[in-house]
């Protein structure tokens, strides 16, 4: 019988194999923009298709746009999810690994009223965690 903690351990383990390989493959560009409003914050994202993205390890929960196209997620609890637009949810924290379908324009939204790209960077997104090591 296979125990749950060896289940996790297992798809951690395929997880940072695949954010391995993707990070040693030739790498695409991503469109990047930054809207502003009465504190609030919105990430958009052109991600092209065919591409695997491996996302940064987000601190909090935080809202999300899908606006066009379709892809697969998986998360670090290896839940895989075909997100398909236009549609808005919630996203948790983490690390999670996309394969795009078809080219997707992604927004992630934050409440804050930080202007500064870099401090936002540090804000939301853990980066003392290896992307490649940590399972989330």
């Amino acid at each position: 019988m296979i125990t749950q903690p060896t289940v996790q351990a297992d798809i951690k383990q395929s997880l940072d194999n695949l954010a391995v390989a993707v990070k040693q493959a030739p790498q695409v560009e991503c469109k990047e923009s930054h809207h502003f409003g009465p504190n609030i914050y919105i990430k958009e994202v052109t991600l092209p298709a065919g591409s695997v993205i491996v996302g940064k390890h987000h601190r909090h929960e935080h809202l999300c746009n899908m606006v066009s196209g379709r892809m697969i997620v998986v998360d670090s609890e290896g839940n895989r999810t075909e997100l398909v637009a236009p549609m808005t949810f919630m996203a948790k924290s983490g690390r999670k690994i996309a394969y795009i379908i078809e080219t997707v324009v992604f927004q992630n939204i934050y409440s804050t009223s930080e202007t500064d790209i870099q401090k936002l960077e540090d804000m939301i997104v853990d980066n003392s965690k290896d992307m490649l090591l940590e399972g989330n």
